[in-house]
């Protein structure tokens, strides 16, 4: 019985060419352009868009071991000790993304420097909510009780702005 079923499927498979032939026929032939004139159209396309800022940009950074994807706005709560003030504006470095709602930047890892500035507000830092951690083992009469409090700062994006200058050569900002 399966081996009748696979002879079926054996013929038709056989007898018209395959699926995949069958949908290769079906289509128009794709026309292809010479790369170096796409990569040209969709760089000059991307500096358009730039330009135009008619959509809100987004960036993926790295920022103490983890990654962020943030907007203009956003509230960024990281955790652990950090040494800038209340006040300070700083310049996020390290992004991997950057990208609008019509085009995307990657980085290999990261996008080339002077490309793409996030910049952010030290807005303030404290301690974070008491965590609990509670331990018992049974029938042992052992219990503890630890509370902790880990150091947190709160950063405000002010923006995620993105140059008009995609595919220029990189300058050394490091």
């Amino acid at each position: 019985m399966i081996r009748a079923g696979l002879q079926r499927l054996a013929s038709v498979f056989n007898n018209q060419g395959g699926i995949l032939s069958r949908l290769i026929t079906q289509n128009a032939p794709a026309q292809h352009q010479p790369i170096a004139d796409t990569t040209k159209d969709v760089i000059t396309t991307c500096n358009k868009l730039i330009e135009e800022k008619s959509h809100r940009n987004f960036a993926i950074i790295h920022l103490l071991g983890k990654q962020w994807r943030v907007t203009d706005g956003d509230l960024l709560v990281v955790e652990g000790y950090w040494p800038p003030n209340i006040g300070d504006k700083i310049t996020l470095d390290k992004v991997l993304l950057a990208a609008s709602k019509d085009f995307s930047l990657i980085g290999r890892p990261l996008v080339q420097p002077g490309l793409v500035t996030v910049t952010a507000t030290i807005i303030s830092k404290g301690l974070s909510h008491t965590r609990t951690h509670f331990k018992k083992k049974r029938r042992k009469q052992f219990m503890r009780i630890n509370f902790q409090k880990a150091q947190q700062t709160i950063l405000r994006i002010n923006n995620v702005d993105i140059k008009n200058n995609i595919n220029d050569a990189p300058k050394n900002v490091f």
